[in-house]
């Protein structure tokens, strides 16, 4: 491929990181030792020196082609960083945390002496000769006083995040809470059950839930919801593109429906649940790709002083761009956290949560309510609190200009 045609790759890459990651990636670099600050897994190795990393790289050969192969650049990073800091042990992570469109490596750098404004200038150093000659984008934040140093390191043709997270040891204080990262939880596919809503609700952390309208159990599982303060979002159903093999139940839009046929069902299930302060779609992967008729819908719903969050059941959802468009808050989900219902990888994917809300300052996942799910949350308040992240409800990630006053009788 000639070097024209993975420059106009990377932009195509790097627009879709923009926009998975939204105007947050700039904030990511604030000095947060990120990797240690989350589990170590279990397949992790520490490596001594250079040489044995490149060993193991048997595709890198020395000299400037290795910067056109991912681990060859990294390799060379690391090289040039040990150089200017002999003291430095390189700790790699074998595990690549993957999501949407990304994934990255977890690299370490620890060493007690340690100069971060040497090793910050090296970086610095690098970026040109990265971007200019093989299109990698490396992006750099340094805290001294702190004793961190972060890199990122983006690789726009294959669109990856190759390597990121360098900690020094350094004992940093503890950042205020008020300043911490943010994620917020989703419970969905709720109003069947009186007995999951107890029981997700007595966790000991600020959810988010969303109900069902029109099933029988669904305005009594929205009082008691109300009546403990919870959040409820109306989980508004929609057609998915493999209707009607799957059924989104009572209540849905379809994107045969016509403008009045949209209008008279959504307005019926938004005032059927009580207490609501947005909404979130049910399925919908054909309706949510529809932008004339996600028009229709953020039409209905502007002007009731509610918002958005669009699950993105599909990776061509328009509806936050519909939603913004029309003036409405709105939010899109980062994580679905139980697509394999085994606790283990539940706790995988809070893992996987976590570190994008460090990048982003904020994440969202949405859960269901099964009893692996329930499990798996009992775990991460302390997961989070170890991570230096906050929990809290969806509703403090809308930006403080969005125009939205939710009653305070709703909320807590």
């Amino acid at each position: 491929m000639t070097m024209k045609r993975r420059a106009k790759a990377l932009k195509r890459r790097l627009l879709k990181i923009a926009a998975c990651l939204g105007a947050g990636i700039l904030l990511f670099f604030t000095g947060y030792t990120i990797a240690g600050q989350i589990a170590a897994p279990p397949e992790t190795q520490l490596i001594e020196s250079l040489p044995t990393l490149l060993a193991e790289q048997e595709s890198v050969v020395q000299g400037p082609e290795m910067l056109a192969d991912p681990a060859g650049a990294l390799a060379w990073l690391l090289e040039n960083l040990i150089a200017t800091e002999p003291t430095l042990s390189v700790e790699q992570s074998t595990r690549v945390i993957t999501n949407p469109q990304i994934s990255w490596k977890q690299v370490r750098l620890k060493g007690g002496t340690c100069d971060v404004k040497a090793l910050t200038e090296v970086l610095e150093s690098s970026r040109k000769a990265l971007i200019q000659d093989f299109n990698y984008l490396l992006l750099v934040n340094s805290d001294p006083s702190r004793g961190n140093l972060n890199f990122l390191m983006i690789d726009g043709f294959e669109a990856v995040v190759i390597a990121n997270f360098v900690v020094v040891d350094f004992k940093s204080p503890v950042e205020p809470e008020s300043n911490r990262p943010q994620l917020a939880i989703v419970i969905d596919d709720l109003g069947r059950s009186l007995e999951s809503a107890e029981n997700f609700a007595s966790l000991p952390m600020s959810l988010t839930f969303a109900v069902f309208p029109k099933l029988y159990n669904s305005c009594k599982v929205a009082r008691y919801f109300i009546d403990r303060k919870c959040d409820i979002l109306l989980h508004m159903p929609m057609e998915p593109r493999d209707y009607p093999a799957q059924d989104p139940g009572p209540g849905a839009l379809f994107r045969g429906m016509s403008e009045t046929q949209i209008r008279r069902v959504f307005v019926e299930c938004l005032e059927f649940l009580p207490g609501i302060i947005g909404v979130n779609n049910h399925m919908g992967s054909c309706l949510t790709a529809d932008e004339q008729k996600m028009a229709q819908v953020m039409d209905i719903l502007k002007g009731r002083n509610l918002f958005f969050l669009d699950s993105r059941t599909i990776a061509n959802s328009v509806a936050y761009k519909s939603a913004i468009a029309a003036g409405i808050p709105a939010l899109q989900r980062d994580v679905f956290l139980d697509n394999d219902r085994d606790v283990d990888e539940i706790v995988e994917q809070l893992q996987v949560l976590i570190e994008i809300a460090k990048i982003k300052r904020s994440a969202i996942g949405i859960g269901h309510p099964y009893p692996e799910t329930l499990k798996a949350l009992t775990l991460l308040p302390k997961i989070a609190e170890s991570a230096g992240v906050e929990i809290v409800a969806v509703r403090k990630l809308l930006n403080g200009d969005s125009g939205l006053r939710l009653h305070t009788d709703q909320v807590s």
